[in-house]
Order: C-alpha cells, then structure tokens, then sequence
C-alpha cells in the first residue's frame, strides 16, 4: 500500500515524527520525550519556508509573459512547486506560523503533541495532538480525544483544528461532530502572545465541551436498544439512497435495486458487526444489540477498510467522504426517528 509521506530529503529524513511507536509507514524519526512545536517542525523536517512567485505563461512563439493573476507557491529547500493555481491575495502561511499557538495549549498540561509531518512533499503539513480529556463509553471502553492541526501550502485548506475521537479498544476513529456541534476551528493567523493564548483557550474550550458532548451521545446510543432488524434498517439508511430504500421498501430485490459495490459494503458492515474488533464491548450490559454497537460497526469498518493508499485513507477519515458517512452514521445513531424502516426487504446476511 502506497504511502505519500514527504521524503524530499531523503527517506532517512522523511517528514513524519511520532510519540513512542513507530507510525504504520515506518518512516520519521520515533521520539521518547515530549516536544515543543518548535522541535517537533525541526525533527519533522518541517523547518522549511514557502515561497510564492507569479506563473510565466509561454505562447508558441517563444514569447513569455509574466503573469500578474497566476502564482505558484514552492519550498526553498527543495525547489519543489506546491501550489501552482493561486491568485495574488494568498498568501503562504509558514509552518511556524501556522503552529505557534500549540505551546499554549502544551504548556497548560492539556495536551502533549503525539506525531507531526507532511504529506505530498509538503503540500500538507500537520500537528496532532493527544488531549488530556478521555471519554469512558462504558466500563473498559475508553476513548481518548485528539486536536488535529492542518494545513495547506497549495490552496486546498485553510489552517483548520479538528476534534476527533479514537476508540482505544479498536483504534477507529469516531467522529467529534454530534449532537449539532461542530467539531472544526478556523484557526487565525495570530501574531500577539495575548492573540496565540486566546486561540489555545477557544480550542480548549471546543475540546472539553466536545468531550461532554460526546460522553452524553455515547451514553444515550448504548441506552437505546435496538434488534436484528433495526440494525439492518440502520445499515440501509446509510448505504442506499433514498430512492434505492423505496425500491427495497415496495419489495424489489438487493440485487435489483443496489449495485454489486453497495452489495459489498453492506456485507461488509454486517460482517464487521460480528466479527469487528471491540464490537463486543460494544453491546449493552445484557448483551443486547444497541445504536452504539451499531455505530461502531460502522466506524471499524471506516477505520479498517482497504484505501488506494494511507495519504487518501488519513485525508477521507478526517476531510472528506468517510469522514461524511460517520457524521450521518452518528446522527441518525441518536435521531432514530429519521432511519426509514426496510422491513418488507429480506437481505441475505446473518447477524450473530
């Protein structure tokens, strides 16, 4: 599985640092002690300053015209551009920066950095770091909260602070946004120890009220049992489309109405419900079925599924479409009210 970890320097000084283990790509440097924003950019290899400069367009003549709409951004240790359809308001945000709120939020005892890198040759960089708060879902089921702090040299993301979840038992990642919270923080560019102390308390704020938020959403998905059939309604609202769950609904086969993909992923969240890691765990004291035991079935097979390669894996997770399934797969979690009934369906998967 490919891996898009930047190695501009070379691969023994790939842009990846992690806290006590090594990450899954086995590149960076693996570190015992707790850093300071400042060392972990230096032992990243993200010490490294974005230029900008404007596009030459060249016409068939040989003529060249320097563009005064056009930019480009570009490392000035590599040489490599990053960014190369920019207008002539952006301006890069250097990666010190970017960061230099994280030791307010290191020097309060809240939070210790846990990996930081970059990705593409440093179109990406990145600080994640793990907070003091943790989430007891139930006895023996705890799950530790983390602030990820991106950002992007080539236009595609402004610096942004996301709030997520990680559930220990399994390692899935669980979404932060429930219950109409938001789990994203536009990070300013602040230049003022007054300005970067504000930044590191609003971010504070956002996790401990997330991390109370989310103990009262797990506690209220474990709470509302469910059987074999509201499991697989569940399932359904989140695969099909709305049209494809009044087909089933009228009667009409799986095999009619859903593509083999959606077949696939389908079987392939009963089958994590059975067998997935900490799904056990996941079920009420009793061992009934619950939304939670749902939920997580859903999030473990997110978590654990094949991806073209570890960048798109990290980047659905945290931006884009995985990320969108688990934030429906939590909401309907806790509004079961909106999850439409396929009982005239009879899909052929057995649940335990």
């Amino acid at each position: 599985m490919a891996a898009i970890i930047d190695e501009s320097r070379g691969k023994d000084k790939a842009a990846f640092v992690a806290f006590q283990q090594p990450a899954w790509h086995g590149l960076g440097k693996v570190f015992t002690e707790h850093l300071t924003a400042s060392q972990a950019l230096q032992e990243a290899q993200l010490d490294f300053t974005v230029g900008k400069l404007p596009n030459v367009h060249r016409f068939p003549d040989g003529t060249e015209i320097v563009s005064d709409e056009s930019f480009f951004t570009f490392r000035d240790d590599t040489m490599r551009v990053l960014g190369s359809k920019l207008g002539s308001q952006y301006v890069p945000m250097q990666n010190a920066d970017a960061f230099n709120f994280v030791d307010d939020l290191l020097e309060k005892g809240n939070a210790h950095i846990e990996t930081a890198g970059a990705l593409d040759g440093g179109k990406r960089v990145f600080i994640t770091m793990k907070m003091a708060n943790e989430i007891m879902a139930k006895r023996n089921d705890l799950i530790n909260q983390y602030v990820v702090i991106a950002n992007a040299h080539d236009g595609s993301l402004a610096i942004t602070a996301m709030v997520t979840n990680i559930r220990v038992v399994c390692n899935n990642t669980l979404t932060a946004a429930m219950q109409g919270a938001s789990d994203k923080i536009k990070v300013r560019h602040t230049i003022s120890q007054q300005q970067r102390l504000q930044q590191a308390l609003e971010i504070l704020g956002v996790s401990d009220k997330l991390a109370e938020n989310n103990s009262s959403a797990y506690a209220d998905m474990l709470k509302h049992k469910i059987s074999k059939e509201d499991l697989m309604d569940y399932f359904g609202n989140i695969v099909f489309t709305p049209e494809e769950m009044t087909k089933l609904r009228k009667g009409e086969s799986l095999k009619e109405v859903a593509s083999t993909r959606k077949q696939n992923i389908l079987g392939s969240l009963v089958e994590y419900a059975n067998k997935g890691v900490g799904q056990e765990l996941a079920l009420a004291d009793d061992g009934s079925l619950n939304m939670y035991y749902g939920y997580n079935a859903v999030t473990g097979w997110l978590t654990s599924k094949k991806y073209s390669n570890e960048d798109y894996r990290a980047n659905s997770l945290l931006f884009g479409n995985s990320k969108t399934i688990m934030d429906t797969a939590a909401d309907l979690a806790l509004n079961t009210g909106k999850i439409q009934s396929l009982r005239k369906q009879s899909f052929d998967f057995n649940l335990n």
